[in-house]
């Protein structure tokens, strides 16, 4: 039996967000060692204008998210941290035995959770390197550019290594599961 798995806008919001993040993350990493040849301007607007889009369209997804009440699949409920220990030894390949979850598993859930935090504390840092005058008393309070830059590649290690947990847990899983972010449906047993 076919079922509706992600609707169209969520789809749209998906494959809009995904390019923009990992434009975010390739130029953040090159704006952080710019090779000697060459201006860094071209990535510096990029990011920048990424930075911009990604942030719009991730305030949208938010709002979608919420009036379809999705916050009750994905963030991580009790159920989901009671399978936590078979869910990591299915996925360090101790056991054949998959855990079963309802929409999302618990890796999901805890990339889903971590995003919009980490975007919570990394927006604000961005818009503090690209208006450094206009936000100079946060700037100062948090230790000038150079530490924000340090806070900000960090940020953006971490999300390079969570974006390719995401990747993993979605190739990992059904074929069904990952054609649904394509088509939108899911047939039960694929």
């Amino acid at each position: 039996m076919m079922q509706l798995r992600h609707p169209l806008p969520a789809r749209i919001f998906h494959w809009t967000l995904a390019p923009l993040a990992i434009t975010l993350v390739a130029t953040g990493l090159y704006l952080t060692n710019p090779p000697y040849h060459g201006s860094p301007r071209t990535a510096r607007k990029l990011h920048s204008l990424a930075g911009f889009l990604f942030t719009g369209g991730f305030v949208a997804r938010l709002y979608y998210a919420a009036l379809r009440r999705e916050w009750r699949l994905i963030l991580p409920e009790r159920h989901d941290l009671k399978k936590l220990p078979s869910f990591a030894r299915y996925h360090l390949y101790l056991t054949d035995k998959k855990p079963q979850f309802r929409k999302y598993n618990i890796g999901q859930k805890f990339l889903y959770t971590f995003w919009p935090l980490e975007a919570i504390f990394a927006l604000p840092l961005g818009f503090f390197l690209y208006a450094p005058h206009t936000f100079s008393r946060p700037v100062k309070w948090l230790g000038g550019l150079a530490r924000i830059r340090q806070l900000l590649y960090s940020l953006t290690l971490l999300t390079a290594a969570t974006m390719a947990g995401h990747i993993y847990l979605a190739l990992t899983d059904s074929v069904g599961k990952l054609k649904s972010i394509f088509t939108g449906y899911y047939k039960q047993g694929t």
